[in-house]
């Protein structure tokens, strides 16, 4: 008798706390998906711009005509759906979903708008992939790429960097003198913390050659800064180089397994590559067998001899 009392309480303290935020949404204004985004853009800055308006241009045919607490989880079902016919990964559908939900919960939390975001989960992706190129694949790949790419590509390849922050790369970042690129300030990415990248010569060497190119960003093309490396231009190279199943970022899977596989310890490489989370860097763990060798050296065999000759 007093489980079922309890429950009714339950109950009860639920629909008059879903009646008090009602009659608090009540009070507040409406607003269209389109002002959300064009807000959100502007409040929010993101570096990697021309992504994430492909994303909203994605949602806009779903959204373009809603206010944001019209918004459910049929229309969430709807885009995710639409997507996945159209045979995308669950991965790409989930980075339009996160877009989704980052501006529906930026409204409801800070704009003082009425918004109700319904639950909206990600889709289950595979396992992290690792996919690097042989010394042999890099020659073939840069043979086969335009000069502004090539530079760009062995310098991702001597840093580590990931592709927005080459692109983006301005003068003022580097120091020659110390020989290091500083990434700090709004040139962090989302999960990073500032870091500094030491320049190889090999580096230096790119960099020097696009001096007086333009005056505030390094990687240009015909005089306008490169908006992104991972374009057509990139994918016709791979194809002419016979490199499969290949994506700009894997440069930065390449340039961390290449030190692994030279010896550098993880936690070095870890400072390196900016990394916040020290998982991240045991990916590249298995590419490092040097330190397992002593322990199948024929030394530890002395007692298998000595019993079967």
């Amino acid at each position: 008798m007093e489980h079922i009392n309890n429950n009714k309480e339950i109950h009860l303290e639920t629909a008059i706390r879903n009646q008090l935020i009602r009659l608090v949404q009540d009070d507040k204004v409406r607003m269209k998906w389109n002002d959300a985004v064009i807000r959100y853009k502007q409040e929010t800055k993101n570096k990697d711009a021309i992504n994430e308006d492909s994303l909203f241009k994605i949602a806009q045919p779903f959204f373009g005509h809603l206010f944001l607490d019209e918004i459910n989880r049929h229309h969430i079902n709807n885009i995710i759906h639409s997507r996945l016919n159209e045979g995308v990964s669950n991965t790409t559908v989930n980075r339009l979903l996160q877009k989704i939900r980052a501006v529906l919960k930026k409204a409801q939390r800070e704009w003082e708008v009425r918004c109700e975001p319904p639950y909206i989960k990600m889709l289950k992706e595979p396992k992290i992939r690792i996919r690097w190129l042989t010394y042999r694949e890099s020659s073939r790949l840069l043979a086969a790429l335009p000069p502004h790419l090539k530079d760009m590509t062995v310098f991702s390849l001597e840093t580590g960097l990931r592709e927005s922050n080459i692109t983006l790369l301005r003068w003022d970042q580097i120091n020659f003198n110390q020989q290091v690129i500083f990434v700090e300030g709004s040139d962090i990415l989302k999960g990073e913390k500032p870091f500094v990248v030491p320049l190889s010569k090999k580096a230096i060497d790119i960099l020097v050659r696009q001096k007086g190119k333009h005056s505030e960003r390094v990687f240009t093309y015909k005089g306008k800064p490169v908006r992104r490396a991972n374009g057509k231009a990139f994918r016709k190279a791979l194809e002419r180089a016979n490199i499969e199943n290949f994506r700009w970022h894997d440069l930065r899977h390449t340039w961390a397994t290449w030190h692994v596989q030279r010896g550098t310890p993880l936690e070095i490489l870890q400072e390196l590559g900016g990394w916040t989370d020290y998982k991240m860097v045991k990916r590249y763990a298995h590419y490092s067998h040097e330190h397992l060798h002593r322990y199948v050296s024929d030394k530890n065999y002395s007692e298998v001899d000595k019993r079967f000759g």
